[in-house]
């Protein structure tokens, strides 16, 4: 079972030293006035041996003077001091800290990565708990422990998002948009460089927490892979969403994140699967976050389905719903025709009916038939979740748009279908909308194009709640473990060639072209002849991955005479290229003709075993048009595997042609995964390029297998 760490000391501290205390303007004045003005009902014990007092209180020389034990400690001296504070005492000073200064190893040097293995230990041994180092501290509204140095949060509010960023300045700016927009918190937190306390930690912490409701997480990279899967897995089970905002898509994005913490921001693509497998609802901004908070904590319910409908008042905003849905792969409600037939009705002329809904004038002239086109969106089966065009008020000045959103919000309290607000663009909101707001649970979102990224996302979200519960009441299925002969043949050092990687694949059944090792011509021609012609013909020698690139590849050889010259040709090139080395021999193969696809597998150093599908052959690294899954799969999982992927039409039969077996090879991706998965500690990565899928069945014409221990070998030279 995954341990996480308690950080009830750390989050909610009943007293609070300021180590660094100073009256000078600065990090820890800033704090302990914080603490002032947010009515912390805890004790203060300011630090500094240069003052005897600081603020009006007494100020002590060092931590070992205290009276007490401290619950948390506000460290705000450079980390050379840091560690002459830990090493110094003999006992325990306090059951948490939070570590402001950098210069532990964020950027790699040796010197501050030894400060933070010291930290590391030191924790361990002493059973406390650390937030940072290099981060702006952390707040809770419930205990009023303000121990953050920004004093522009003045009008903060208990509510119920809980935000962790590894990212101290960008948490401040989030957090100020949020109160903006009138977004109650419970905690927020910068986690920094995560010596001890780290990403999986504060979820965990924020998942156990009553009042929080709704968790965002700014991630520079994910240090645990396993613990981030499994609190995400509780976030399921609890129906809490985790919006996760994860930089280092591109690559200067992911050194910025390893020089800024000293996390490695890892593949993007497998982080994203991780995200929809798990039910992270992942965003692309901060504007998409604040969206998708603002649809989670005023839900009433998650939809019952995908189906999404929007509803407007304008021909052209209509235009641009049904573009913006189509980008963002939307899946519309197609209404019934007697919805359609009664909104014709009810609308007339001046109206389009359809989805997206354009009411006309009908719509904004009568609350009462508005209200009715409501109710037959709500009752239409097809619909799931309901958009509507609708602004916050910003004065009295309109009472009765404030009486349709109040009815429309009795609308969203009663039915079980999930009911969003929009405007067409990004507008601030002032005192009057924020009041009016507060009292009407409606979720109010910002911009067309942010609220069709926000309406999938909460449809994706309730889809992997209801998967997440449909799969736990199946139970898990036990993982294969590993045959004696797939254990031997995994225990070599190398990369094991196609021939050796054949034997490991049929013991977990995944389907192989027919093929023979030659190692003379004439067990070519005798071999070719029992398979059938034509056949291929490949080159086997120790280290190849890509035959291509060694023009070790011979195709549709429909002769024993054409093997034998295919045989020499290969042969000549192999020794012109690679002098001094030995083949192993020549696999003989038959010819399959299908569509290429390609299954393989990798160890992701944060996440473990991933499998990966996607249209295969040569230019498969060109078109990468792939889709990532966390290993083992179910075969509900491959089947959207497949579906997924932009060349998908092409399985279900493109042009006349006839639509390949699925099942076969959902089949082929769920044993790839499960071999990947039991022979972690073994298999670097699985490649299979192509599998063929064809009419009936599907077939492996090309693997290779990369041991673990090959790359470790290869990375110590």
């Amino acid at each position: 079972m995954t341990a996480f760490r308690d950080l009830s000391f750390l989050l909610d501290p009943r007293s609070v030293a300021i180590v660094g205390a100073s009256p000078k303007s600065g990090w820890p004045a800033r704090i302990w006035s914080n603490l002032q003005q947010f009515e912390y009902a805890g004790k203060i014990y300011p630090v500094n041996p240069n003052y005897e007092t600081i603020w009006g209180m007494r100020c002590y020389p060092s931590m070992e003077v205290l009276p007490e034990v401290v619950d948390h400690a506000v460290i705000i001296i450079p980390a050379d001091r840091v560690m002459e504070l830990l090493r110094k005492s003999q006992r325990t000073l306090f059951r948490s800290a939070t570590i402001y200064s950098g210069g532990f190893g964020e950027g790699g040097d040796p010197e501050g990565l030894k400060r933070k293995e010291f930290l590391q230990a030191y924790a361990r041994e002493r059973g406390v708990h650390f937030c940072g180092p290099n981060c702006m501290g952390l707040v809770s509204t419930r205990s009023r422990a303000m121990l953050f140095p920004d004093v522009r949060l003045g009008d903060m509010r208990e509510g119920g998002l809980a935000i962790v960023a590894q990212s101290g300045g960008l948490l401040g700016s989030l957090v100020r948009a949020a109160v903006n927009w009138g977004i109650g918190l419970s905690y927020f937190v910068t986690s920094g460089n995560e010596a001890d306390a780290e990403l999986s930690d504060y979820l965990n912490h924020f998942l156990n927490d009553e009042q929080t409701r709704v968790i965002g997480a700014f991630i520079e990279g994910v240090r645990d892979g396993e613990k981030f899967i499994a609190v995400a897995q509780k976030a399921l089970r609890l129906g809490k969403p985790i919006i996760a905002l994860k930089v280092g898509r591109s690559a200067k994005g992911g050194a910025a994140a390893m020089a800024h913490t000293g996390a490695l921001a890892g593949n993007d693509r497998v982080f994203d699967a991780v995200c929809l497998q798990n039910g992270i609802v992942r965003v692309r901004n901060l504007d998409e976050l604040l969206n998708a908070t603002e649809l989670f904590l005023n839900l009433n319910h998650l939809p019952p389905g995908k189906k999404t409908a929007f509803v407007t008042f304008s021909g052209g905003l209509k235009g641009l719903l049904s573009d913006l849905a189509q980008d963002a792969e939307v899946e519309l409600s197609q209404l019934k025709p007697e919805t359609e037939a009664e909104l014709g009705k009810l609308l007339g002329v001046g109206s389009s009916v359809g989805n997206p809904l354009d009411t006309g004038w009908g719509g904004l002239s009568s609350q009462e038939t508005y209200l009715k086109c409501v109710h037959l969106l709500l009752d239409d089966p097809q619909v799931d979740l309901l958009a509507l065009q609708e602004e916050l008020p910003q004065s009295n000045l309109r009472p009765d748009k404030e009486s349709n959103l109040q009815a429309l919000a009795k609308i969203a309290q009663e039915n079980s279908k999930s009911i969003a607000m929009f405007s067409m663009i990004t507008q601030s909101i002032n005192d009057y909308g924020l009041q009016f707001k507060q009292g009407c649970r409606l979720p109010f979102l910002q911009g067309a194009e942010n609220m069709v990224q926000t309406m999938k996302r909460l449809a994706m979200f309730g889809e992997a709640v209801r998967l997440y519960r449909e799969k736990k009441s199946l139970g898990t299925p036990s993982l294969k473990p590993l045959s004696p002969k797939v254990k031997e043949a995994l225990a070599q050092k190398r990369v094991l060639n196609e021939w050796e990687a054949y034997s490991v694949l049929a013991e977990y059944g995944i389907p192989l072209a027919k093929v023979r090792l030659a190692t003379a011509v004439a067990d070519a021609a005798r071999a070719a002849g029992e398979i059938g012609y034509p056949v291929a013909l490949k080159l086997v020698a120790p280290g190849i991955t890509h035959k291509t690139e060694l023009d070790g590849i011979r195709l549709n050889l429909s002769k024993p005479h054409e093997v034998e010259t295919a045989w020499k040709k290969i042969e000549q090139a192999f020794k012109d290229q690679r002098p001094g080395e030995v083949l192993a021999g020549f696999l003989v193969q038959e010819m399959v003709s299908g569509v290429e696809t390609i299954i393989g597998t990798d160890n992701d150093p944060q996440f473990g075993p991933v499998v990966m599908f996607g249209l295969g052959g040569q230019f498969v690294e060109i078109y990468q048009d792939v889709t990532f899954c966390i290993a083992p799969i179910t075969l509900d999982e491959a089947n959207r595997m497949i579906r997924s992927i932009k060349g998908f039409p092409l399985l279900t039969g493109f042009r006349g042609a006839p639509p390949v077996d699925e099942q076969s090879l959902c089949r082929a991706i769920v044993s790839v995964s499960e071999l990947a998965a039991a022979g972690k500690d073994l298999i670097q990565s699985i490649d299979i390029n192509p599998f063929i899928c064809l009419e009936r069945g599907g077939k492996a014409v090309d693997a290779v297998i990369i041991i673990r221990a090959s790359v470790e070998q290869k990375e110590k030279h």
